[in-house]
């Protein structure tokens, strides 16, 4: 096997000059897909790169834990932010609470719930798309800030009750604190921890889980705030844990997937105008571009004890990073998986995870990108690139944070 650097793996600075690490994922998938890894900076970790395996170590909660680590990042980030403020979410909980805590807000996610949503998503992108038009089509524009943003972050704001004049500031947590291996985004450039972005974001949360204790309403923020398990009422930390976890992820994952997704259109014509042609295919190339753009990359399981896989023995104690971006591209689960098809079916991707901590958002995620790509595509004359493509300094969530493009739409045929 070709020797693999392992901070090609986990370095945030090589996933922004490089890209994800297909190459070396690829290089392990055939011929070491479980490896043990100790880069220079990180505690070590074993490598998990094929989809049959992430899937198994994925439905096995109560051997694989989320604590003590969440996912693979430097030992001075692990110690620093261990600092910061506590956090209880439903993505680090293990059984038996996880699936507890889940269900105070999983009814606002099925996808019968989030199809009564589908007109205020098709009012959004509407709304985006109309003031896309209206632009000078010769003039650049950042696709990232002035589309792929302001759509998911409007919808979970609106999902959670968060006024408008709130949105930048959800937006500025959100970008510190998954930004924060980004010192364009980290907070005073400081990249080794989100401890203060932290602490800010819990104040944010606070005043707004204290709000809705004094005047409930008819929204997430309320339905988290008054919630009981166990027959007693949730304490502080799980609220404000909980209100981190769905405003931040709620839309920043889906914001890196439909930037990427742009990208993989340009990048492949013909895709994109296949899409043009039958127009049926959105829903279709919604999961194909989660699958490409993968933004969640990996997460990081702890074994409870030894357990045996492909001939190796995690022991006790080890961590497992499941890298799902190796897995989206493994050559037994998809066919061509290297090119990007808006037809791709079936397509059993691990963009939204796997198992007991499969995405609480994927229906509302799914159904964004589509209704995005819905009123776009047969509204999108041409695109072309218009600067350098830039790509977030972070293996956790990564993807494109800037994309330049110029862009000529059509008036809107309504």
């Amino acid at each position: 096997m070709t020797t693999i650097d392992g901070l090609d793996l986990v370095s945030p600075e090589r996933y922004a000059e490089q890209g994800y690490p297909h190459e070396q994922w690829a290089a392990l998938r055939q011929s070491s897909p479980i490896t043990w890894f100790e880069p220079e900076g990180y505690q070590g970790f074993w490598a998990i790169t094929r989809h049959a395996d992430i899937v198994e170590i994925s439905r096995k909660p109560d051997l694989f834990w989320n604590g003590p680590r969440l996912n693979i990042q430097t030992l001075e980030r692990d110690v620093r932010n261990a600092q910061g403020p506590p956090l209880r979410t439903i993505v680090n909980m293990d059984p038996p609470d996880h699936v507890v805590y889940r269900r105070i807000a999983n009814q606002w996610f099925t996808p019968r719930n989030v199809r009564l949503l589908e007109d205020r998503m098709v009012e959004s992108a509407q709304e985006i798309v109309d003031r896309l038009f209206e632009r000078d089509p010769s003039e650049p524009f950042d696709f990232v800030t002035e589309v792929a943003t302001p759509h998911p972050l409007r919808l979970i704001a609106k999902l959670f009750g968060v006024d408008k004049e709130d949105e930048p500031t959800v937006l500025k947590i959100t970008n510190e604190v998954f930004g924060g291996t980004d010192p364009e985004f980290a907070r005073d450039g400081d990249t080794g921890s989100t401890a203060a972005s932290m602490e800010d974001a819990m104040a944010f949360f606070g005043r707004i889980m204290e709000d809705r204790l004094r005047d409930p309403r008819e929204d997430l923020a309320t339905v988290i705030a008054t919630a009981t398990v166990r027959g007693e009422p949730i304490q502080a930390v799980e609220v404000l844990s909980y209100y981190f976890v769905l405003l931040t992820a709620g839309h920043d994952t889906t914001r890196n997937a439909i930037a990427g997704g742009l990208l993989a259109l340009m990048e492949n014509p013909a895709e994109l105008e296949r899409l043009k042609k039958d127009i049926s295919l959105c829903e279709k190339a919604a999961d194909e571009i989660v699958r490409w753009t993968t933004p969640v990359n990996q997460f990081a399981r702890t074994a409870q004890q030894d357990y045996e896989l492909r001939g190796k023995t995690i022991k006790k104690g080890e961590s497992v990073a499941l890298f799902y971006a190796s897995a989206n591209r493994d050559e037994e689960i998809f066919e061509d998986p290297f090119a990007f098809r808006v037809d791709r079916d079936p397509n059993p991707h691990l963009g939204f995870g796997i198992g007991a901590h499969f995405c609480l958002g994927a229906s509302l995620a799914r159904m964004e990108i589509r209704v995005l790509l819905e009123e776009l595509i047969p509204r999108l004359v041409s695109v072309e690139h218009a600067g350098t493509v830039e790509r977030m300094v972070s293996s956790f969530v990564g993807g494109v944070k800037h994309l330049p493009v110029r862009m000529k739409v059509a008036p809107s045929g309504r």
